[in-house]
């Protein structure tokens, strides 16, 4: 009997200490956003963990309280914290979960509830804009808004799921008058997220449907649906801008001149501060100019379209049918590097990237990067001296205001891209941990790569690994991290490429919206614990 209590009591306590080393699973919060100056109850979906839970955050502006139970938190969200997404990750002592988006917005916010598939159940929209956050929870689940508009105004609807949150939808939004008739719809806009613009002719109520098919097409007919269908839509008749030219601005310029392109516009300008990048105001969501290294041109200021020197960045819009050419002089031998990038900039323009000769004949061209990106990139090497003319058309013959882009131009430069496949990583008990680093070698290059990692603490190493420019490790290498400590120890750690001349590199994760991110979660479990 003794024996048998022995037993019982060693298995207890080793399924104690197992459950206290799992560590948390995040796979996402509802609501996945909240508005600036609020404080926000969101769901964790997930395993929390055990013991000292918390929520590691690298922005400011954002406190975070988690329930006794761990599977809520409450956000308080600062007045001052930056409009949009901000990536979030649970920890303890045995490890981390990877980095989840939170979005902070900037109009008031309401939740879902069921149900709300009927027009005559149709939720209303408390404010004359608002972000509304659902799930459409299971198959042939569809949510519906109704919002008040007056004669002539315009609404305008967005959903975010796939691009940024990850939902595995492809979703659909109609605008329906009060007989049920469909006036508007959209299915992908610049992703598989839609987004509906609707003009009324008569003051009413409008309702907004929201529905969704699989993001990977399978054999089931009908409307698709899960936990995680998560999405937010902002609607509403706010001033909502689309973009802004120029859609970049040069690393250490002063103050930035913006003309305004979108709907619901009372005012076409808008003047960014130097070191501001965040354009908010009284818009439904915020626009973000990013910087950049090169000069920036908008097209118009470029005398005949003519490109005088390299490095540039032109800010375009394929407004009327055809393409955009541009000409630039080059040099027999002379590489050069284009990309034209609108995937960031939220455009509707699937572009071609071409260059010519001066009699016409194409040298090269280019579509897409990846079946998940639009954006066109191509190197050019001058067959001799003389003019050439760069192309920009769209592959399905579009055009109009929302056609817009950035054409990067600059002397060809051998580089590479180092990537991982996560952000968060326990170091084993009983073994080295290995950390797989895949090396994209770009435009000839061939230097030998040092990787090494940075932020460990005392009794952890690394040692560094080479990768040749032939061989197994030219494509990929493998860190090992090893090491033992008496505590527990969680913080983040860097990884590097180095060549031998000082060039480095760093090891970047892409998240869902195309976000590079280079700070990783490492966590060293006590020894023994």
């Amino acid at each position: 009997m003794r024996s048998s209590l022995l037993l019982a009591l060693c298995w207890l306590a080793g399924a104690v200490w197992s459950l206290a080393a799992d560590p948390p699973v995040l796979e996402r919060l509802v609501p996945s956003g909240g508005q600036r100056g609020t404080t926000v109850t969101a769901k964790l979906v997930g395993k929390p963990g055990e013991g000292d839970v918390r929520l590691q955050c690298g922005s400011s502006g954002l406190v975070f309280r988690l329930s006794e139970k761990r599977d809520t938190v409450d956000i308080d969200i600062s007045e001052q914290a930056e409009p949009g997404v901000h990536l979030l990750r649970l920890c303890n002592d045995a490890g981390a979960s990877e980095l989840r988006p939170f979005i902070v917005g900037i109009l008031p916010e309401q939740q879902e509830t069921e149900p709300n598939g009927r027009l005559a159940e149709a939720l209303a929209v408390a404010s004359s804009a608002a972000t509304v956050n659902g799930v459409l929870e299971k198959a042939g689940d569809v949510d519906s808004w109704a919002v008040s508009l007056e004669a002539g105004q315009t609404l305008v609807a967005s959903l975010t799921a796939s691009r940024i949150l990850g939902a595995p939808m492809d979703g659909v939004l109609q605008v329906v008058d009060g007989r049920g008739t469909v006036v508007a719809q959209n299915d992908d806009d610049c992703s598989m997220d839609p987004l509906v613009t609707y003009t009324a002719p008569a003051a009413g109520l409008w309702y907004v449907r929201v529905f969704a098919f699989p993001a990977a097409p399978n054999s089931t007919i009908g409307f698709a649906g899960g936990a995680d269908y998560v999405y937010r839509l902002t609607l509403g008749a706010q001033p909502f801008v689309h973009h802004a030219m120029p859609l970049v601005r040069q690393q250490g310029g002063g103050e930035l001149r913006l003309h305004l392109h979108g709907w619901n516009l009372a005012v076409q300008e808008a003047v960014l501060g130097a070191g501001q990048n965040m354009l908010i105001g009284q818009f439904a969501q915020p626009w973000r100019v990013y910087e950049t290294a090169e000069p920036v041109w908008l097209e118009e200021q470029l005398p005949e379209r003519v490109l005088k020197s390299v490095p540039a960045a032109i800010c375009g819009c394929l407004e009327q049918p055809g393409a955009d050419v541009f000409r630039l002089e080059l040099k027999k031998g002379q590489r050069l590097s284009l990309t034209a990038e609108v995937r960031r900039f939220e455009s509707l323009l699937d572009p071609v990237l071409s260059v010519r000769d001066a009699a016409g004949k194409v040298l090269k061209e280019a579509d897409d990067v990846d079946g998940g990106n639009p954006d066109a990139s191509l190197d050019i090497t001058a067959p001799s001296d003389g003019q050439f003319e760069v192309r920009i058309e769209d592959r399905f013959l579009g055009h109009g205001d929302r056609w817009h882009y950035v054409l990067r131009c600059r002397e060809t430069v051998a580089e590479c891209r180092l990537t991982v496949q996560g952000t968060a990583w326990s170091l084993p008990a009983d073994k080295p941990l290995e950390i797989p680093v895949a090396v994209e070698r770009r435009n000839g290059f061939a230097d030998v790569l040092t990787l090494q990692v940075s932020g460990l603490p005392e009794g952890v190493t690394a040692e560094p690994v080479s990768s040749a420019k032939d061989g197994d490790t030219a494509k990929a290498v493998t860190l090992k991290i090893a090491g033992k400590l008496s505590s527990a120890w969680s913080g983040e750690i860097r990884l590097t490429g180095r060549t031998e001349d000082g060039r480095e590199f760093p090891v970047v994760w892409s998240a869902a919206d195309g976000t590079n991110v280079s700070g990783f979660w490492l966590t060293v479990p006590a020894a023994g614990g």
